[in-house]
């Protein structure tokens, strides 16, 4: 869950927001002559961030573009919904007069994607920010602090490291076939996360090299719920997945540490991206069933972590060993 007080932040720390690399995710060319067929996903929170009134124009211009956007998707959800209640319509009056499973299935999909689609064109139209608009996910767009030209800077990456010279398609873990025939579905490579025991090795270009900040008010991991109960599954239960917030008391934005990369190649536009730094748990998350959290930053490590060059491997170690000290609460979000 992100802390997006960028103005507070950028206060307190002296940093600057870089404008420029935020309007490269919204236009496809540096001189903004044309706008990305798809917008990369940012949580509302932060687009939200540019339709205040901006100093600068181009804080303007960004603003009126993710306007433009949002109001192109806007029409694009109409119109899905109106096909989806036809579809809906067709098919209850198909089992009016001749009940099948294949009528009822159709009406129950209809109603879910009715539901979706309902939500996504309420949540353009709010303005009011809820808890969900500051969530994100792997492959969201987040504004990450850096050191820049001796500068403190807020650049968009995305939250999947890319290391420089892999093809797109490591961003995957493709599909294994099963002794039945099938297929598994294709998933995330775990690149949003960078084990701290593999630091000096898998992450030995990046660590030392290019660090970065993102703060963050909580986080979110899938776990088993009969290990959030600290209970064993009884004879015959079944493993249930639910996902579990963690917020530190005392309640204050955490400096997490990343390390992050540029990506170019030919299958899609340059970028950068970050993974998040993890390590153990401390016992109260690893009680609620989870085995890994990113690793938070003491407020006066902030610098000597953004200007790793010169620094040896023990010392920067040490960094991430000196921790806030906090109590990590836990409470059920919602089923996974």
């Amino acid at each position: 869950m992100i802390q997006a007080d960028y103005d507070r932040f950028c206060r307190l720390h002296g940093a600057i927001m870089s404008l420029e690399d935020f309007a490269a995710n919204v236009w496809d060319a540096p001189n903004r002559e044309r706008k990305r067929k798809d917008r990369r996903r940012m949580p509302k929170a932060i687009e939200d961030w540019f339709l205040r009134p901006q100093r600068e124009s181009l804080g303007q211009e960004i603003g009126e573009a993710i306007r433009e956007a949002r109001a192109q998707e806007q029409a694009e959800l109409a119109s899905d919904l109106v096909d989806q209640v036809e579809r809906k319509a067709l098919n209850e009056a198909k089992l009016a007069t001749k009940p099948t499973k294949t009528a009822a299935e159709e009406v129950r999909k209809a109603s879910n994607k009715i539901t979706q689609l309902e939500r996504r064109i309420a949540d353009a139209e709010r303005v009011q920010l809820l808890p969900r608009d500051y969530r994100f996910f792997p492959q969201w767009w987040l504004p990450v602090l850096v050191m820049e030209g001796g500068q403190l800077v807020l650049k968009p990456m995305r939250y999947m490291l890319r290391k420089p010279g892999s093809p797109a398609s490591s961003d995957w873990i493709e599909a294994k076939a099963l002794a039945n025939g099938k297929k598994t579905p294709r998933r995330l490579s775990g690149t949003y996360n960078a084990r701290r025991d593999n630091l000096t090795r898998w992450w030995q270009d990046q660590f030392g090299h290019k660090h970065g900040v993102v703060l963050i008010d909580s986080f979110f991991e899938n776990v088993s719920l009969h290990k959030v109960e600290g209970r064993e599954l009884a004879p015959g239960e079944p493993d249930v997945g639910v996902e579990v917030q963690f917020t530190p008391e005392p309640r204050e934005p955490m400096l997490i540490a990343c390390i992050w990369d540029h990506w170019e190649g030919a299958e899609e536009d340059p970028f950068d991206s970050f993974a998040f730094i993890t390590d153990d748990p401390p016992p109260e998350v690893a009680a609620a069933g989870h085995d890994r959290i990113p690793i938070r930053l003491q407020l006066d490590n902030l610098m000597p972590w953004l200007t790793p060059q010169g620094r040896t491997v023990k010392e920067l170690q040490a960094i991430l060993d000196s921790r806030p000290e906090a109590f990590y609460c836990h409470e059920i979000s919602r089923a996974a």
